[in-house]
């Protein structure tokens, strides 16, 4: 394609790629963190920790985790004394949930609790003790298996992969209506098959991928992972409000949730935001550097250098990405865009005619209507392919 890209190759190589997706600073002060946020942070403290002075951490903290160093705090402590509240035995009380996660003021931190999970810390208790049926030792065991096998398949997004997590989830629900996973796992897939044209039937899948992903949500509307996939069913439907909110909701409930920063750093693409999209893809990597996230991470990557003109990044980025998931061939067409683009029209050319063996009905036409991108994205999307050589319609 022009370009001569080298994918990590062992853990060792993806650990060395994930460690430099933030400052070594703002590093040093989340590792820091992690075993402290029961005590009393100063930003002085922090900023020793960092070796950095405080205003630089605090821009740090702004431009590579979207807050304030207190906020980071604040979120963490909030999502994490929610967790401990779900997971509530006979002796747990909101009071000592708070205590342990360094709120000493309890009405501050009730307020701040609703503020976050639109309910109030009792609230939370008291649910969690009123539907034990709703913990996971209480679900039913294929239910559960079927359901964490079909998230790896459904994160490979490719027709073969999706068609067998749409296979394990419909039984899943089957034995477990009232479980939210499964149903927002569905809701993504089907999505998938709409925008990817993994199927002849984009609205009927479309609609369907609507009506589950509202399902999952009412059942479960403060569980991250299920937001995180509800969030890219609403985005492949063009629902971008809806599917921000629901990111941003996820992450509120889990700040460290690898399958939230993904879904949020290919929202921001979709929305124009590159510099965004590649430091929460490059979190994505730092938090999860391996399957099944790397490589949808790699070409989110590459989308956001193709949309900020830079075509040559975008084309290693994405080729990386396909390569380690080859079921992601709707991919190659950016990357044979981003290859026309770049002065590389024979290669693309190529490219393009090995793509239209694998998606037959591919035409210009039917890329331009698969993802929400900006319309000055789909424009270089379009004019690259029709170069290539494929057909306009």
């Amino acid at each position: 394609m022009g370009v001569q890209p080298r994918m990590p190759n062992g853990d060792g190589d993806l650990a060395h790629h994930a460690r430099h997706a933030l400052p070594a600073s703002l590093v040093h002060v989340l590792d820091w963190l992690s075993g402290r946020l029961d005590e009393a942070i100063e930003l002085e403290t922090l900023a020793a920790v960092a070796s950095v002075r405080p205003r630089t951490l605090e821009a740090h903290f702004r431009l590579y985790l979207g807050t304030t160093p207190s906020g980071w705090v604040r979120r963490t402590r909030l999502a994490r004394a929610r967790q401990q509240l779900l997971a509530a035995d006979d002796e747990t009380t909101v009071t000592g949930v708070a205590v342990a996660q360094g709120f000493n003021q309890l009405g501050r931190f009730a307020a701040q609790y609703r503020r976050q999970f639109g309910e109030l810390p009792s609230q939370t208790l008291a649910a969690a003790r009123r539907k034990p049926s709703d913990g996971v030792e209480e679900l039913d065991d294929d239910a559960l298996r079927l359901s964490w096998r079909a998230l790896a398949s459904a994160f490979m997004v490719g027709p073969g992969p999706c068609s067998a997590a749409l296979a394990d989830v419909e039984y899943a629900q089957e034995l477990a209506p009232h479980y939210a996973l499964p149903k927002s796992i569905a809701a993504w897939c089907w999505g998938q098959r709409a925008a990817h044209n993994f199927s002849d039937t984009p609205q009927q899948d479309r609609a369907r991928s609507l009506r589950l992903a509202d399902e999952a949500v009412r059942i479960a509307p403060y569980d991250a992972l299920t937001l995180s996939l509800c969030s890219g069913a609403l985005t492949l439907a063009r629902r971008l409000t809806d599917a921000d909110r629901l990111i941003e909701r996820s992450l509120a409930v889990d700040p460290s949730s690898p399958w939230a920063w993904a879904r949020r750093g290919w929202l921001s693409a979709y929305l124009g935001d590159h510099d965004g999209a590649l430091r929460e893809l490059q979190l994505t990597l730092r938090l999860m550097p391996f399957e099944p996230l790397r490589h949808l991470a790699f070409i989110g990557i590459g989308c956001a250098h193709f949309g900020a003109g830079r075509y040559d990044r975008a084309a290693r980025w994405i080729e990386d990405g396909v390569a380690a998931g080859p079921e992601s061939f709707w991919a190659e067409r950016i990357l044979i865009a981003a290859a026309v683009h770049a002065g590389a029209r024979s290669a693309a050319r190529r490219h393009a005619s090995k793509l239209l063996r694998k998606d037959a009905n591919l035409t210009v036409a039917v890329a331009r209507d698969a993802w929400p991108f900006r319309p000055a994205f789909m424009r270089l999307l379009a004019d690259g392919l029709a170069i290539a050589g494929v057909p306009r319609a």
